[in-house]
């Protein structure tokens, strides 16, 4: 079976818990569009670890959530994938330095350092590594921490394929093993018409 990705991702109200329900009802309207009926209250609940699950969904597929401010994106796959969404801050760009700090790679900060836009090559770097995270997880292979993660691993050098997504302040990233991966948006969305596979991180 090919692999591939249903993306949807929509504006909502700010609200841990009102992002949470949201996401998966988009994730019910994703599997729904498979045949496959998943009554949102028996999603798995907010706050467990490892990408959300659901009795009536069958392997391979494999939910994917993320949220931040007022959007949320959803994923169903029929492969572990690895999905974030960033939004910028401004006190994140006056931090940069300091923030840049946690980052492991030396090469990936200097890379940072020297690009057209630090504070946009830093939520580039940072949502890999979230991406690279949830897709160990989904693996069943957790890393500890998300730092704990590399972009080295990302192709052309390392076994995981990236795509990301960069506008208006907003960062969206994947990560999984098959660099054939199809994503497909499952309404009309801005992640359409910009969404790149990663060749080089900077």
């Amino acid at each position: 079976m090919a692999p591939r990705l249903a993306l949807l991702m929509v504006h909502c109200a700010k609200g841990g818990h009102q992002q949470s329900r949201r996401g998966r009802e988009l994730l019910s309207r994703l599997a729904a569009n498979q045949g496959v009926n998943c009554a949102v209250d028996a999603w798995s609940p907010r706050g467990r670890a490892g990408p959300p699950i659901h009795p009536a969904l069958a392997a391979p597929h494999v939910a994917c959530l993320s949220h931040r401010d007022d959007r949320v994106v959803a994923g169903l796959a029929n492969c572990p994938i690895g999905l974030d969404l960033e939004h910028a801050r401004p006190r994140h760009a006056r931090r940069l330095n300091e923030l840049l700090e946690w980052l492991p790679e030396p090469d990936v900060r200097q890379a940072i350092l020297v690009s057209n836009d630090p504070p946009a090559a830093f939520y580039r770097a940072w949502t890999l590594h979230e991406a690279l995270y949830k897709l160990a997880c989904a693996e069943g292979q957790p890393p500890a921490t998300v730092l704990d993660t590399r972009l080295s691993s990302l192709a052309p050098h390392g076994s995981v394929h990236a795509w990301q997504w960069q506008a208006h302040g907003w960062t969206l990233a994947v990560c999984a093993r098959d660099p054939e991966l199809n994503i497909r948006y499952a309404e009309k969305s801005p992640l359409a018409s910009g969404l790149y596979k990663v060749e080089s991180i900077f």
